[in-house]
Parts: structure tokens; C-alpha cells; sequence
């Protein structure tokens, strides 16, 4: 999931090519310190800080910014405001080290150690460097594979387990025990980071926001449990009968257990507001655990590596790898992916991101022998409780819970796995799993001429209701909760939290009645768009709005309000693209230089911009002529 596996890939495959590059993360979603970016999350990759009371459970995982507020909300006045829990996607729970004694670990600086990937690339090269030699020289590949294997169960130590499915080393989740309003200023800036709930807290409270933290790379049945104790705990605090649910992304697969095992929380639920959820898995997971890299000649030697490397970096070393013989590097590719895989087959809440139909395949492939035992047996138990979520959801319904979903559609798979194009997605997942089952042409394509609406799901209020997206790529009437399902369309999985219609639309949901299906509201259709006014909304306006207009010229003074007003227009319009959100974006900053309150943005420079189309062009033609072959395949 995420991109988690592309940077160890990356990573493993840059140093065996010697050739020194940082990978650059797009999403900025990450809730973790120094983890990679995901779904909802908008804190840049942190380190950790030690409190000056290391034994303090509530000791800050990453540094607090200076002047952060404390901020508990409006009170809930109103009864039908009911306590939310939200559970958050892949890596956003501070996930820490313990040493043998328990004690969290700190590095050199201060920090506590995340438990993460944490790769030093100068023991990386010196593992490499010798077997990579003898690879290349003398054909022998096997000491290049065993360094691999080496390198791989070095960098995934800290987020590996035993063969029962429990933490291979010792580590420590960061929990929230208390309600935001609640919680300490830092808790209350992680929280945030992760999913930016502001209107949300200043409409309504935050002393009924809760954060459920989990271990990503933990016990699937364990962090279930841990959840349903949790709503228990939750309910008691607050004196209520029931709680919303927000799972996100991976925390869906935290609720298909919760639905399964825990059938009585349907109980306890009032709402569940699914946020591009894993439901069915992500066919990146069925990848990596086949262990196969994709054998598509323009997905390895053009497409991948410049869509993971920022800049001109990925071309350049699209034209570094042809120094590999091409069965030569799809071999190390291969051993790559297995070694990743072979690292993370004991990890439970991994396996919860294989889709259902691929479960049976690879456990008997990877978990076959006796040792596996008992991973087998949790696996299995989430296989069913996945394979149920269907039956369950509407078993929910019949109690009583409402259900509302998020997905995203038309932003291709990464292409490192093979046929990454042969289903819709948001990047990371099937928009088959993130709707629950709704169904939709391949990426790049549309639904055939003719194709009528499946009308499959028993929750479609009116079957003569036009439920296909406008660009005739989805059918929302084959998803399980057509009434209930938004769609944002070229939405990256990873950029989510960014998008600020998303976020107020689950903010909507969640603390009101208002919106009770997508014909509720007209500014909320079913079919929406992309886009990223994050920083425009929770930064720019603002800063705009604080302005002293008493002591600008009236010219200075309208041209700020006409650029307020036009920003203002466009937030409070969830249809309007990213093209609208940048010309507003755009007005704004020029009245901030005019004002002295912000610089110019600096131009591209023009060595960059040099690089840059030299080596994309060296290798797109490279490519154009040599195709899928390595320099070495040309002799003879």
C-alpha cells in the first residue's frame, strides 16, 4: 500500500545502479513522522522529539511548531451530535521503538525512533557493490539476490513480525485516549495533520472527535479489538449510545474486521462515513505478494521511474538502467519485490490489503507450510470477514447505521505491478474496492456505446435515476450504496486530505443531518472533481482575512477583497477544478507581493529546466529506438 513498497524498490534499485537520488513524495499526506505520504494526512515527513520527561505518556512523537493554539472547539450543544472516531489510512499512527527494557529508543539527535524504513545508503552500496560486480562481469547472480534478501530484511526490520503475527521488534503505537478538546496542543496538531476536521471542530466540537491510532504494519484481529474497545470506552466518556465511524483507506479493513468479528458494535453505531476505503484490498498488495515486477517494456524503461523520482532525476535513470541487461534487471526486479514480500508475509494487517478473489491464490503460494500456522489461521479469519462485508454492511443497515461513501477514480495504479491499466483506481486502489463494488471502464477508457446502467444494488431509490458519471466512465448503480457514494474524479488516493471538498463534505456528514444522499445538496452531486486548495484554505485566506485594510489605499484595499471574495467563491464551490483553485490562488498572492506580505514565486531555474528536457528527451528517444533492451542486449 501507498507508497511504501515503490520507495524500498526504488531505493534498492538505485543503490545496486549506484546512482546517488532522493526520492521526492507527491502526496504530503503523511501522519507519521518520516513516513511516506498517504490518504487524509497533511503533516510534511517530521522527526520525532523527545519531551524533556521521556517517562510522560503523552511525550511528543514529532516537534510541536512553535505558537501551536489550543483549540477545543464549540461546545456540542445539540443532542444529535454524537461522538466521531476517526480511523486513519497506512502509516498515520506515530509508530515508535522500544528497546529490550521498554524504554522508547532516541537517536543521536533527540529524536524517538519511528518505526519505519529507514535506509542507509552507504550500507547499502557496500552490500551491493561486490555482488553487483560479479553480476555484471561474471553472470553470477545469485550473491546479487542473496544481498538483496540481505539489504530488503535490513530496511523492513523495524516494521516486521514473527510467525504469530506479532511485532518481530519491539514497538509502541502512539495512542490519543482523550477527545480533541481534550487533548494536548501537539495531539491536537497530529490529529489535525491527518485529517484537517477545522470546520468541523469550529461548527460544531471537539470534545466529540476522537483519533483511533493503530500499528500499520500490526495484528489485524488485535488492532479490531483494540477498536471495539475503544468505542466502548468513547461511549462511556461521552454518555452516549452510540459514535460515527470514519475509517479511511486502510482503517476499512479495521471495520470489515470490527462488522465481523464484533457483530454487536451495529449497536453502538450511528453513522459510518467510508473515506476511500480499502474495502476489497488494492491489487498493488495482490502485486508485491506475487512477487512479480510488471514485464510492460514502457512501464519499465519510460513511465515508472520518472512518476516515483522527482524531476529529471527518474529520466536520467531511465537511462542508467539499461546498463542491466534487460533479463538481468527484470530478474533483479523480481528478487526486489520477493524480498519485500518475503518480509512482510507475517504481517496480518498486509494481508488485509490483498483483494478477496487473489486471497486463496497467494496464501497457499506464501503460507502453505506448517510454519505458518498461525498467520494462516488470522489470515483466513479476515478472508471471511472481508468476503462478508457486503452481507454485513446491509445486515448494519437493517439495525439501524447509516453508511456514506467517498471514492476516487481515473488516476492510474502505479505501473510497477503487471496490469496495473486493467481496472479503474485512485492510484493505490481498485475504485471497485474504495466503492464497494461499483463498476467502471479500465483506466484511459469509457463504458461501451449502449451500456445500460446494472441498477444492481437494493439501496437505489429510483432506478430511472441517471446514475453513469458524465464522463461515461463509472456506473455508480453496480456500487452497493448508489444513493450514498460521491465520486471525485483524476483524484490521487495520496492527495486526498488536500482535496478540501472531500474533507468538508465528511465534515457535512458527520456532524449533521443535512445531507442525507447525493440529492440532498446541489452543491454535492455525485460526480465531483480533483483538486488541491489545502494551503489556499487553511493558509492564504486566513492570512488575508487577519490584513489591517484601515491602513492600505483604497485601490490595495479593493483589490484584496476582490481576490478574498474570488477565493471565497471558489471554496465554497466543490465543482470548481484545480484551474479554478490556482487563478484564485494565483490573484491572491500577486495582491500578498504587491503588499510586501509575500515574495514573487521564484522562477524554475534555467539549468533545471535544462536537465530537464535533456534527459527526457534523451530518453524518450533512447527508448524509441532500443525499446525494451539493456546497451549490453545490442551486441551482435
Amino acid at each position: 500500500m501507498k507508497k511504501s513498497v515503490l520507495r524500498l524498490s526504488a531505493v534498492l534499485l538505485v543503490v545496486c545502479l549506484l546512482f546517488p537520488v532522493s526520492l521526492v513524495y507527491t502526496g504530503g499526506n503523511s501522519g507519521s513522522a518520516n513516513a511516506v505520504t498517504d490518504v487524509l494526512a497533511g503533516a510534511e515527513n517530521e522527526k520525532t522529539d523527545v519531551a524533556e520527561n521521556t517517562e510522560e505518556t503523552t511525550a511528543p512523537v514529532v516537534s510541536i511548531p512553535k505558537g501551536a493554539a489550543f483549540n477545543p472547539g464549540k461546545p456540542a450543544s445539540d443532542p444529535e451530535i454524537l461522538p466521531t472516531i476517526i480511523i486513519p489510512g497506512i502509516m498515520q499512527s506515530d509508530v515508535i521503538l522500544l528497546d529490550e527494557n521498554g524504554n522508547r529508543i532516541v537517536d543521536d539527535e533527540g529524536y524517538y525512533k519511528v518505526a519505519f524504513i529507514e535506509p542507509d545508503v552507504g550500507s547499502i552500496v557496500k552490500t551491493l557493490i561486490g555482488p553487483l560486480f560479479n553480476a555484471l562481469i561474471f553472470k553470477q547472480m545469485d550473491g546479487l539476490y542473496k544481498a538483496i534478501d540481505e539489504v530488503a530484511a535490513d530496511l523492513t526490520k523495524n516494521i516486521s513480525n514473527d510467525l504469530n503475527g506479532q511485532p518481530g521488534v519491539p514497538r509502541e503505537v502512539i495512542k490519543y485516549p482523550n477527545s480533541y478538546a481534550d487533548s494536548t496542543p501537539y495531539e491536537q496538531e497530529r490529529i489535525l495533520s491527518t485529517i484537517p476536521l477545522h470546520d468541523y471542530i469550529d461548527a460544531v466540537s471537539g470534545e466529540n472527535l476522537y483519533f483511533f491510532t493503530y500499528d500499520s504494519f500490526g495484528n489485524q484481529l488485535e488492532i479490531a479489538a483494540d477498536l471495539y474497545q475503544f468505542i466502548e470506552k468513547v461511549k462511556a466518556e461521552r454518555n452516549s449510545d452510540k459514535v460515527n465511524l470514519v475509517p479511511i483507506s486502510l482503517g476499512a479493513t479495521v471495520f470489515n474486521s470490527l462488522m465481523d468479528v464484533y457483530p454487536q458494535v451495529k449497536e453502538s453505531l450511528n453513522k459510518v462515513v467510508l473515506v476511500v476505503p480499502a474495502a476489497n484490498g488494492s491489487k498493488i498488495a495482490a502485486g508485491v505478494f506475487r512477487g512479480q515486477f510488471t514485464r510492460n517494456e514502457e512501464d519499465i524503461y519510460k513511465n515508472l521511474l520518472p512518476s516515483l523520482v522527482d524531476g529529471y532525476t527518474g529520466f536520467a535513470l531511465n537511462l542508467l538502467i539499461r546498463i542491466l541487461p534487460k533479463q538481468t534487471l527484470l530478474n533483479v526486479l523480481d528478487a526486489v519485490m520477493c524480498a519485500v514480500r518475503d518480509n512482510l508475509k507475517t504481517c496480518t494487517n498486509m494481508w488485509a490489503l490483498v483483494p478477496n478473489e487473489d486471497y486463496i491464490e497467494l496464501r497457499d503460494t506464501l503460507l502453505d507450510s506448517d510454519e505458518y500456522a498461525a498467520i494462516r489461521e488470522q489470515t483466513d479469519r479476515y478472508y471471511t470477514a472481508q468476503g462478508n462485508r457486503y452481507e454485513n454492511i446491509q445486515s448494519f443497515i437493517e439495525s439501524g447505521v447509516r453508511f456514506f461513501c467517498i471514492a476516487e477514480y481515473n488516476f492510474p495504479t502505479y505501473g510497477f505491478i503487471p496490469n496495473w491499466n486493467d481496472h479503474n483506481s485512485d492510484g493505490l486502489l481498485p475504485l471497485e474496492s474504495a466503492s464497494l463494488g461499483a463498476y467502471a471502464a479500465p483506466i484511459g477508457q469509457t463504458l461501451p456505446e449502449g451500456y445500460v446502467q446494472k441498477n444492481t444494488s437494493p439501496y437505489i431509490s429510483d432506478p430511472t435515476h441517471n446514475y453513469i458519471s458524465p464522463d461515461n466512465v463509472v456506473d455508480a448503480s453496480a456500487g452497493l450504496l448508489p444513493d450514498t457514494t460521491w465520486y471525485f474524479k483524476d483524484q490521487n488516493h495520496e492527495a486526498t486530505g488536500r482535496n478540501d471538498a472531500i474533507i468538508s463534505l465528511t465534515s457535512t456528514l458527520i456532524s449533521s443531518n443535512r445531507i442525507q444522499n447525493i440529492f440532498s445538496d446541489p452543491k454535492y452531486p455525485q460526480f465531483l472533481v480533483a483538486r488541491n486548495a489545502r494551503g489556499l484554505k487553511q493558509s492564504m485566506l486566513p492570512k488575508a482575512l487577519d490584513i489591517d485594510t484601515s491602513a492600505l489605499s483604497p485601490e490595495d484595499a479593493a483589490a484584496l477583497q476582490e481576490a478574498i471574495d474570488e477565493v471565497i467563491a471558489v471554496l465554497d464551490n466543490p465543482l470548481a477544478d484545480q484551474d479554478a483553485i490556482n487563478a484564485a490562488n494565483n490573484k491572491l498572492l500577486a495582491v500578498f507581493v504587491k503588499l510586501g506580505l509575500a515574495s514573487a514565486p521564484k522562477p524554475e531555474s534555467t539549468t533545471d529546466k535544462l536537465l530537464y528536457s535533456f534527459f527526457k528527451t534523451a530518453s524518450d528517444m533512447t527508448y524509441k529506438f532500443l525499446g525494451g533492451k539493456g546497451y549490453f542486449d545490442l551486441k551482435g
